[in-house]
């Protein structure tokens, strides 16, 4: 018999499972991993060299950390050949990218926490539209590494946000194109049409102040961590009562009045990223919401 834990996860994964409505085949899904990591190849292999180790050690951190990011570099790029290779002639090539300004190891890596973050959330949210099993397996392998370098550099950053809570959050494709979008300026124009779409950019200011081009409107924002929904109303341009995050978190401006996960059809603008220290030294950390 199940327990209600039991029956609350199976709902909420189910949910999770069911705002994805277009068709999607596994090769969409390559291309669109691909897309993902041709932006991180190209963001290591950018500004790793910028930085030696005496800047990362001048920088504060430990000796080991630039070895350890070149090695994800290195992932990185064999990521991008496992892809390629699997798609063959048809693989989709590399962007150019604009990335905001990485100006010593410090930026560079609170960038590079981010960017690894949404690579775990976009394996996470495609895990269940992929129909060949043998593509599950090859997405998987990569998703735990993914996740392993969001540790690594986590650890290295004094106050980050190592994880979230006990699960990991997983993002639809048009939420993660929406992120990686504001990264990339242009793509030749041979590569293949990704079926996705990028919404309005979202910022939500410290007053609760939403700054976004879509209307606000009977709109809500929904935050977004783990498995866990929850839905605060939008009043006069702010959003009401949204809670301070502990790890990283996603908002969402949506139409949608309930914690039911939100989907295409009714997600105005977005992600928004929220990344707060996550302080291990409590003994009892407050809870995400």
């Amino acid at each position: 018999m199940k327990t209600a834990v039991a029956t609350a996860l199976l709902a909420a994964v189910a949910s999770y499972a069911a705002p994805t409505k277009r068709a999607v085949t596994d090769t969409d899904i390559l291309q669109y991993a691909l897309t993902l990591e041709h932006l991180e190849n190209a963001f290591y292999h950018g500004f790793l060299d910028q930085f030696d180790d005496a800047a990362f050690t001048n920088a504060g951190f430990p000796d080991w950390v630039r070895g350890r990011v070149k090695n994800i570099a290195e992932h990185e790029a064999q990521h991008v050949a496992l892809l390629s290779g699997a798609l063959g002639s048809a693989a989709t090539q590399p962007c150019t990218y604009s990335f905001p300004t990485v100006t010593d190891p410090k930026s560079f890596m609170a960038l590079a926490t981010v960017i690894e973050n949404v690579g775990v959330s976009a394996y996470l949210g495609a895990a269940s539209s992929i129909m060949e099993s043998a593509y599950v397996t090859v997405a998987g392998s990569i998703l735990t590494t993914e996740a392993r370098h969001q540790a690594w550099l986590n650890s290295a950053v004094e106050k980050a946000a190592a994880w979230s809570g006990p699960e990991d959050t997983p993002l639809d494709f048009d939420e993660v194109y929406s992120i990686a979008s504001a990264f990339i300026t242009s793509c030749p124009s041979t590569n293949p049409t990704l079926p996705v779409k990028a919404f309005p950019a979202l910022t939500i200011g410290t007053d609760g102040t939403i700054t976004t081009t879509a209307s606000t409107a009977g709109t809500y924002v929904q935050l977004i961590q783990g498995l866990e929904t929850n839905v605060f109303p939008v009043v006069n341009g702010k959003v009401q009562g949204l809670p301070t995050t502990q790890g990283i978190a996603y908002a969402v401006l949506t139409t949608q009045a309930n914690s039911t996960l939100v989907g295409d059809d009714n997600i105005l603008a977005g992600p928004m990223i929220f990344n707060a220290p996550f302080n291990s030294k409590q003994s009892n950390p407050a809870p995400s919401f």
